[in-house]
């Protein structure tokens, strides 16, 4: 499959999903389920209900003792004078008076309610005359209407489940709109119900069950056994409680699945008071948070496993409902989210159904593919399985499994290799590496996303390709051989043979024909001159002092030369050795050319022996050099000095430090180069003298630094190795 298609496929299920959860969000198609994870975190939200609020009730109790339903208005006008005797704050009366009884019961409860001065009656609606769908308001009779402090509807708003969970704080009947019972009610307790009435939909109220507010049987009223401080200054409801009088609703299953009336209008205002409320979140924000769910779903489709898909699908149906109860306890807002949860439950199934068709293709297209590459033939391969997917899958098993084999055994054949091997594929990029070229391109041998020239510049080497050879930054110098392995594609493998010491004897061979060729031929040549003709024209002590000069120069140098072959075909011979006493034997030998130049020889040498295991002899021999170098580039009347201590490391530390003029400046940019740059003015001299001090040095381990200046002439500071433990 295509991405083109495939982002075809992914947009499409993603435009139907939204679809899906809006439609079954706006229809309520999942309300049932709403309702519960409703009712859960309503119940979380509850608290004690308030002490303010009484409720009457008129019970079984009341029926045996005062008389059965309906009572006597009369009677009613009794209980509101009883109950006013004890200064209750407001009554409510949860009894609709819509038709006429007599004249003077019905005069009688009028004169009660408009004496007590705070009742509040219910009214109710019906159908309107003449009409087949309109409504009118069903108010209590005139007088009583005249009577009471204020009017509020009892009508319920039962949900799709038939459950009263939310209430019409407002109706609006003929263009006029008529508030709650319990909007009222609360209003007239001095609450400010203006964010009630400003709320876009119906609040949902939480349900206390049946006996949670403080109630009292009316019969008690009437015989006057109550105690005052029970009902003055408080809101007391008045309703039917009785078994099979009055309304009963079905509510939800924390709050005892059905309470009354006067209950239920208890609720209600409990909630206003308490600030309990719940309002549905508009319907724009729900929206907002399903597609920002849903994005997340489809954007992991892209980026995660199915593993992790499955874990963030799980993830985001445990957010929603974390979230909506969340929203709803702590901030009184009812987020439905289980119309996004179900989208969510159909595309994630959706869509793996689709990859898994796209995997189908993609194992059979692989699986006829690796047939041609290991058997050459795009016949099927011999599989085994439940189902296709099953078989396609063993197939393709077998098949890498015999690509693995192919793969290890090109493993094996680069890691026995005496030589650094790379693979690279077609693209160019390196697919696989030995052991001995991980150790040339180690900082790069986990990085397969790299060609062979970028491994060459990672490792700050120099790639030469017209040569075909690859200098490292330490010298080290190979020779790059390629082999290509599917000329059609370009995939290639690079050997790379080591040809550091071929490097190393050729330049040798350079240098050795060099010095053959001037540094030896030149005394040769002065000497056969000397000899010869031109001698004669100079004094006989002249001549044979120069043909001695050019011959001892001669000497110099071939025994310069024979002592670095020596170094490095025979190696060094460590012996315990006293520094201090080799260099005052250097210091002794230096003696009579030093006093030729007036040159002061100055000795500093610690008092006790300082032992170290190092091969005197050629110890002594790149001392002398150091010595010798020094009094010969010194003015005359200079000094010429030699120290010896030892370090914090256990090192011993030997400075050679003259007053001289200081090394030139092409002899500083190479300072132990053989047959360098010299000054053949002071002596006969072709660089070998230091090359040989360099050559111990190394020997031994150690280090040599150079500090050369004009003015303070020239200081060379050797340190070797030498542990407390070998010191005499």
């Amino acid at each position: 499959m295509t991405n083109v298609r495939l982002l075809g496929e992914w947009a499409i299920l993603l435009i139907a999903s939204v679809l899906l959860v809006l439609v079954s969000y706006h229809q309520e198609w999942t309300h049932r389920l709403d309702a519960t994870v409703l009712d859960f975190a309503t119940e979380q939200r509850l608290s004690q209900p308030s002490q303010d609020i009484v409720v009457v009730e008129i019970d079984d109790r009341s029926l045996q003792e005062v008389g059965n339903w309906p009572w006597n208005r009369a009677r009613h006008a009794e209980l509101i004078d009883q109950l006013q005797s004890y200064g209750p704050a407001n009554i409510i009366v949860d009894v609709l008076f819509i038709e006429p009884t007599s004249p003077e019961a019905d005069a009688e409860l009028a004169r009660a309610v408009a004496e007590a001065g705070n009742v509040i009656l219910p009214h109710s609606f019906a159908p309107e005359p003449g009409t087949a769908s309109g409504t009118v308001p069903a108010f209590p009779l005139p007088q009583l209407t005249g009577a009471a402090q204020a009017l509020g509807h009892v009508a319920v708003l039962p949900d799709r489940d038939g459950v009263v969970r939310r209430f019409e704080r407002q109706m609006e009947v003929g263009g006029e709109s008529f508030p709650h019972l319990a909007v009222t009610a609360a209003e007239r307790s001095g609450v400010d119900v203006s964010a009630l009435s400003a709320a876009p939909d119906n609040p949902i109220a939480p349900m206390h069950a049946s006996g949670a507010f403080p109630s009292i049987s009316a019969s008690e009223l009437l015989s006057r056994s109550v105690p005052p401080e029970f009902l003055q200054g408080k809101t007391v409801l008045i309703g039917a409680t009785a078994p099979g009088l009055g309304d009963r609703y079905s509510v939800p299953d924390h709050a005892g699945r059905i309470l009354s009336g006067v209950e239920i209008q208890a609720n209600f205002l409990n909630a206003i008071k308490q600030q309990q409320l719940v309002y549905p979140m508009a319907a724009w924000q729900a929206a907002l948070i399903f597609l920002a769910a849903l994005a997340a779903l489809f954007l992991s489709f892209w980026r995660l496993t199915p593993r992790f898909g499955l874990y963030l699908a799980l993830g985001l149906i445990g957010g929603l409902l974390a979230l909506s109860c969340g929203l709803l306890i702590f901030g009184g807002l009812w987020l439905p989210v289980v119309s996004a949860i179900f989208g969510i439950a159909i595309a994630y199934p959706l869509w793996g159904w689709r990859r898994l068709a796209s995997v189908s293709r993609f194992l059979e297209h692989e699986a006829y593919s690796l047939d041609e590459v290991v058997k050459g033939r795009g016949d099927p391969s011999p599989a085994s399985g439940f189902d296709p997917i099953a078989q396609q899958v063993s197939r393709v098993r077998g098949l890498i499994g015999a690509t693995s084999e192919r793969l290890t055994f090109l493993r094996q054949v680069l890691a026995t290799s005496p030589d650094p091997m790379l693979v690279f594929d077609k693209e160019g990029v390196l697919a696989l590496m030995n052991e001995r070229g991980q150790a040339i391109f180690e900082d790069q041998s986990g990085d397969s996303t790299l060609s062979f020239q970028d491994l060459a510049e990672a490792n700050e080497a120099s790639y030469d390709g017209q040569k075909q050879e690859l200098e490292l930054k330490d010298g080290r110098v190979y020779l790059v051989a390629r082999s290509p392995l599917d000329p059609e594609e370009g995939s290639e493998v690079i050997a790379l043979r080591d040809i550091t010491g071929l490097r190393a004897s050729e330049q040798q061979r350079r240098e050795m024909l060099e010095f053959l060729s001037h540094d030896m031929r030149s005394p040769q040549v002065a000497i056969i001159g000397l000899a010869g003709t031109l001698g004669h024209t100079l004094g006989e002590d002249e001549r044979r002092s120069r043909i001695e000069m050019q011959a001892r120069r001669t000497l110099k140098l071939t025994d310069d030369f024979v002592q670095i072959a020596r170094l490095e075909y025979e190696g060094i011979e460590r012996e315990d050795t006293d520094i201090g006493a080799l260099l005052h034997e250097a210091s002794d030998r230096a003696y009579p050319l030093a006093k030729r130049k007036n040159i002061v020889m100055e000795t500093r040498v610690p008092v006790d022996p300082e032992f170290c295991q190092i091969d005197a002899s050629a110890f002594s021999r790149a001392i002398d050099n150091l010595v010798d170098n020094a009094i010969k580039f010194s003015p005359n009347g200079k000094t010429v000095s030699l120290a010896l201590r030892r370090s914090a490391d256990h090192s011993i530390q030997v400075e050679v430090g003259d007053e001289g003029p200081g090394l030139p400046d092409e002899r500083m940019r190479d300072t132990f180069a053989r047959f360098g740059a010299h000054n053949s003015k002071a002596g006969p001299s072709a660089g070998l003298g230091l090359a040989f001090v360099k050559k111990v040095v190394d020997e031994h381990g150690g280090e040599i630094e150079v500090f050369s200046t004009a003015s303070d002439g020239t200081r060379f500071v050797l340190t070797i190795p030498c542990p407390a433990s070998l010191a005499g």
